[in-house]
Parts: structure tokens; sequence; C-alpha cells
């Protein structure tokens, strides 16, 4: 697991978590909020999304988010009436808040952002068969997931894609999702995964 280091401007979410590779829609509409989407818009549309710990707070301190979040790109920004924004993002890879930069306007975090370099092992690719099998088993009781979601996934190779793209489908609560983003490691992923 190698890392970079980046400023980013942050922008927290309250009551919902961004996995990599999964592509969302976020009203934003708190004034520091608004200010970290624009100055990714600045920049080169890359920012940092890490969840709240507590959805209710209205002006979240360094304390109040937590520490793993999701490098995203901003794919498409629309204004509401009212002043709040419409994003659409697209996760890219985890990483970890490192520092805090800036708090006014905005939040802007140095962060290691985290990239995936696997090696294949007869270990991790029982793992992935497994996890495959539950998750259409999952699909199979759940009304909520087209069957074709199942097709796409099947068809992955990359483990820690599989993993994440697994975990943006699961109806967890955020502090199960959280755990699942804060396993760095592959192994650990899967397992964590499996076990839910």
């Amino acid at each position: 697991m190698k890392s970079e280091v980046k400023i980013l401007p942050l922008l927290p979410l309250r009551g919902i978590l961004v996995f990599p590779y999964m592509v969302i829609h976020l009203d934003v509409g708190r004034e520091k909020s608004v200010q970290a989407i624009e100055e990714a818009m600045l920049q080169d549309r890359i920012i940092f999304l890490a969840t709240q710990r507590e959805a209710q707070t209205d002006d979240p301190g360094e304390d109040d988010i937590y520490q793993i979040g999701t490098v995203a790109e901003v794919k498409q920004l629309l204004k509401l009436p009212g002043g709040t924004i419409r994003v659409l993002v697209e996760g890219i890879s985890r990483a970890r808040i490192r520092r805090f930069v800036l708090g006014e306007p905005h939040f802007q975090v140095e962060v290691d952002q985290y990239s995936e370099d696997f090696k294949k092992n007869s270990e991790i690719e029982a793992l992935m068969r497994s996890l495959v099998y539950q998750f259409e088993q999952y699909v199979k009781l759940s009304k909520r997931i087209p069957p074709e979601t199942v097709v796409s996934v099947v068809n992955l190779e990359e483990p820690g894609r599989l993993a994440d793209i697994i975990a943006s489908h699961l109806a967890l609560r955020i502090d199960d999702k959280q755990n699942i983003l804060e396993a760095v490691n592959i192994i650990q992923r899967l397992e964590k995964l499996c076990a839910i």
C-alpha cells in the first residue's frame, strides 16, 4: 500500500459515506461546504469527502469528522434555488487526514492518499469467491438491488474494487461502512465484508 500526500478541500458529509468507485449525487448547502466545492472547482475538481461522527452537528470541528475518507472527483455541479448545490462525485481512493491546514472559509486538509497495489493469491481469490457468492444471496433476498448489479460485480478482477462496490450496495449503518472504509488492507476488508 503506497501513499501520496496531498492538500485538498474537505467536504464533511452528514449521514452518508462515499466509497472509492462510488458515483453519487450530494446536496450541499452549508456555507463552508459550498466554499469547499467552489475551491475544488477552481483547482483540479478533486475534493476530500469525510463523514461526520454525528449527522446532527451543523458546524463540525476537527474532532467531529472521521480521519479516513475518500478522495473524489467532482463530475458535475448544479446550482439549485436557495443557495444549495447538487454535485455528482466519483470516489477515487481512500485517504487519511494528516492534519487540518485551514478552518476558514472552508476546511482544507493534508491527506495521505492510498493507492492499491495488490498481488492476487489463493487466499484473496477464495475471499473474493466467497464474497461474490454471499452478495448474490443478499441480492436475491433484497428487493432493493437490481439483479444486473450482480452481473457487473461478478466480472470484477480487482479485490479492492470488488469489496468497495459491494460495500456501497449494502444497507449498513454509517459506523459499519466507516469500519470497511478504514480497512486499508485488502484481505481485512474482504474478511470484514464476508463477516457482515
